[in-house]
């Protein structure tokens, strides 16, 4: 946890969650995911205790309305939907709050590609080449024979 962040943030809630993720990355993603749900709830980003005095039956609702939202109304692929739910499932298992996770799951669906990734076709290679210089056409057969493709670096 940075210095930078305020004296709010730093509730029993909040280090239970929090201290309990080894990666620094992890902690990031989680604490980001976090907020965008508390956003939705229309909380502020460090009412973490308050977060805890929802009633189990309204928090599985709000939940459900969340899965709902991300994936209907943001489109959401289901990879991002599953990130944001462990954050969230993450915070109440560390503050002993236990949610019917199995019953909730069941709103997200099964899981579908947002993304329809298919190899290049030679044609397209071949058109990529014709106007490549000597570097980028190394660049181009490299991700072509590894299937690499744009975008895809951060996985």
């Amino acid at each position: 946890m940075s210095l930078v962040e305020s004296q709010s943030q730093k509730t029993e809630a909040y280090k239970n969650f929090i201290n309990s993720l080894d990666s620094p990355v992890s902690r990031r993603d989680y604490r980001y995911a976090l907020s965008y749900f508390m956003r939705f709830l229309k909380m502020a980003d460090c009412d973490y205790e308050k977060m805890l005095q929802i009633d189990v039956k309204r928090l599985e609702s709000y939940i459900r309305d969340y899965i709902i939202y991300m994936k209907q109304d943001r489109r959401l692929s289901s990879a991002s939907i599953n990130l944001y739910l462990a954050a969230v499932s993450h915070f109440y298992e560390m503050n002993d709050i236990e949610l019917k996770w199995r019953k909730l799951s069941k709103f997200k669906g099964k899981h579908r590609r947002m993304v329809e990734d298919k190899p290049y076709t030679i044609d397209q290679i071949r058109q990529l080449l014709t106007r490549a210089e000597l570097r980028e056409k190394c660049m181009i057969l490299l991700m072509a024979s590894a299937g690499l493709r744009r975008g895809l670096s951060h996985l």
